[in-house]
């Protein structure tokens, strides 16, 4: 592992982000452009890929990715500007450089509330010491079966992923980078999931419900980007 400036393994670069930080987004931008990938992979599960690619292309124009769940419960993922796994997947498009979905289609995941350090400190200590410090005090915590499922599922596709040869780089939620980094140091096999889903839509969103479902402010969000362009 370099433990320096960056996490990698092998031929993988791990760029862990808070989802729906403009930090993140801004630093997911300067780090894909030093580091050139050929590869990219992303935490979204592959049953989403379609609808997720779809609303990625509608950007600047928001978009929700929906579905319900087995026990009637409406999941929805929104896609802004300001969140790097969105950042990530335009970058690429953009440059027609392969995205793999590889994380697991995880029912019922409850929402994380954890607090975090201001994400604004990025911007002064760096995205390495912000990351590895939130590893170091995170790497110890007790995970659900469903995160031990997920992080193994990634690293399995990380390694399969590596062993093209290319330069790969992953973008994921910055809780789970103690258990990727665990498991890319075991060979893994394939975790049995969902492979499909069915009824899954994409909805346009309404103005009006972007300042109260955003995480980000509307007003930021568009500051960043027109600042991209």
């Amino acid at each position: 592992w370099k433990m320096r400036t960056e996490f990698a393994w092998k031929n993988v670069r791990l760029f862990p982000m808070l989802h729906g930080r403009v930090e993140f987004a801004a630093e997911l931008r300067r780090q894909f452009k030093a580091y050139g990938p050929d590869i990219l992979a992303v935490e979204f599960p592959d049953t989403l890929e379609e609808r997720i690619l779809q609303g990625v292309q509608r950007l600047p124009f928001l978009s929700v990715v929906h579905y319900e769940e087995e026990d009637g419960a409406f999941a929805y993922l929104l896609l802004e500007p300001s969140d790097a796994l969105v950042e990530a997947v335009r970058l690429a498009l953009g440059q027609e450089i392969p995205v793999h979905f590889v994380d697991r289609d995880t029912e019922g995941y409850p929402a994380d509330f954890s607090p975090m350090p201001d994400p604004y400190a990025v911007k002064k200590i760096g995205h390495f010491a912000y990351c590895e410090t939130c590893r170091r005090v995170q790497k110890d915590d007790e995970r659900s079966q469903e995160d031990i499922l997920r992080e193994k599922t990634i690293a399995y596709h990380l390694q399969r992923l590596s062993e093209q040869g290319e330069k790969v780089l992953f973008v994921g939620g910055i809780y789970h980078l103690p258990g990727i980094m665990e498991a890319l140091e075991q060979r893994q096999t394939q975790v049995i999931g969902r492979r499909q889903r069915r009824g899954v839509g994409l909805a346009h969103l309404h103005a009006e419900s972007s300042r109260e479902v955003m995480s980000e402010m509307p007003y930021l969000a568009a500051a960043y980007e027109q600042a991209r362009d």
